[in-house]
């Protein structure tokens, strides 16, 4: 009987955390912003689960398209920040252009990665996924 009773209290205080807890967690961008929509960009070497499971714990970034580049199944886009940092990002091919907002979520950063496709070296590259788009208003 005690173990039950402390089996049914645990289950109501994790409910309650989860609860108060909850909801901070989900509003610190685990999600992209309601004004982007999904082009339906992941990583195609990744099952469907694992997918999900990542974007969940992975925080979105956020960024305007400088510029971008196609090459060998890939899209390279260069990203700036609101700090007016850039860098560069490969999502898989996409259609994008100059201007468009965009959000994305790392997966991994290659340093001097050379790309065959578009015979360019980068000094640094983040592969991303769930590439999403702002609505346009």
């Amino acid at each position: 009987m005690k173990t039950r009773t402390i089996i049914v209290l645990l289950v109501i205080i994790s409910g309650i955390l989860m609860l108060v807890y909850g909801k901070d967690y989900l509003s610190k961008s685990s999600e992209p912003e309601e004004l982007f929509e999904s082009s339906a960009i992941t990583n195609p070497h990744a099952g469907e689960q694992a997918m999900a499971e990542n974007q969940e714990e992975k925080p979105f970034y956020q960024g305007e398209i400088v510029n971008f580049e196609h090459g060998g199944g890939y899209t390279y886009i260069e990203v700036k920040e609101k700090t007016e940092k850039t860098f560069w990002i490969a999502v898989e091919k996409a259609d994008v252009k100059k201007g468009d907002i965009i959000q994305f979520q790392k997966e991994l950063v290659m340093h001097n990665f050379k790309s065959k496709a578009l015979n360019k070296t980068f000094d640094e590259v983040m592969f991303a996924s769930n590439l999403y788009h702002k609505v346009p208003e």
